[in-house]
């Protein structure tokens, strides 16, 4: 059945969309270039096949701006792209043709989704936590899989030591028993994606490391006798002459130098007089 096209009417609020009047009442609205491509001008006859085809055409072009608006900000996987078109209620047959566009023209391609997303968190999270937060992403298993088994354990523990590292000199402000600040530490590693054998190789280290800077003798930060104020002043000089070859900002190197010695167990005002001696100028922090 033929209708006769009586008016059309540009959108008040929107002047890309046009509404159709057949027969003079109201028909549909539909994208304005729609009216040049299908050619449609007042005093025209429709056939009902033809007004399917116009409204097809505009859902696949209002699917697939809405689907370039929802890729404008961040990378998407095709799953939260397709999700995103269903909860518009956009129809099955417009969705596949959205997203054939947006393969078709790599908006959306889930491979480099994945290889990108690694190699920005990579630098700050273990293998776990990139694949669980990937994961909730809908992004497919096999492709996640993949891609995590070219990063190797060595790529994994130089950045979990530079973290852990870090993370211990915050800790150590406020917590100075050893254990728990390696607890903390670990706890700080596995909750950032680490396994266990990455967490323990890098505390491993870090022990390794503190061990190589310390006198033989055993260090104690309940006694303040002569002695022992004696073995603090010989660490800290230690330590101090490592940090002066890269620091020279007196402040810098106080807190550092402090920061060390409290992770060590010493006492504040027992460092506190150690820095004053080696650190002329610099006012407790």
């Amino acid at each position: 059945m033929s209708s006769i096209i009586t008016k059309i009417e540009v959108q008040k609020n929107n002047k890309d969309r046009v509404n159709i009047y057949l027969n003079n009442e109201f028909a549909f609205a539909c994208d304005a270039a729609l009216v040049y491509i299908h050619n449609i001008t007042k005093g025209a006859t429709i056939e009902k096949q033809g007004l399917q085809d116009i409204i097809n055409e505009d859902n696949y072009i209002k699917g697939k701006n809405c689907a370039l608006h929802f890729l404008e900000r961040s990378f998407k996987s095709a799953k939260q792209v397709v999700d995103k078109l269903v909860a518009k209620e956009f129809d099955s047959k417009t969705i596949d043709r959205v997203m054939k566009f947006l393969k078709q023209y790599e908006f959306v391609d889930d491979k480099r989704f994945v290889d990108l997303f690694i190699k920005e968190k990579i630098k700050t999270s273990g293998k776990n936590k990139i694949k669980f937060t990937l994961l909730k992403k809908y992004l497919p298993k096999e492709l996640i899989q993949e891609a995590l088994n070219e990063i190797t354990t060595e790529q994994q523990l130089q950045t979990a030591l530079i973290l852990g590292e870090k993370r211990m000199m915050t800790i150590a402000k406020s917590e100075k028993d050893s254990k728990k600040l390696y607890k903390k530490t670990a706890d700080y590693l596995v909750r950032n994606g680490y396994d266990f054998q990455i967490v323990n190789e890098v505390l491993d280290k870090i022990t390794k490391n503190d061990k190589s800077e310390e006198p033989s003798e055993k260090e104690s930060s309940e006694d303040t006798s002569e002695e022992d104020y004696k073995k603090l002043q010989e660490l800290a000089s230690k330590r101090y002459n490592i940090l002066i070859k890269s620091e020279t900002q007196k402040i810098k190197l106080y807190k550092k130098l402090g920061d060390y010695l409290l992770r060590r167990g010493y006492k504040w005002d027992e460092i506190k007089k150690v820095l004053g001696d080696l650190i002329n100028g610099v006012e407790d922090l």
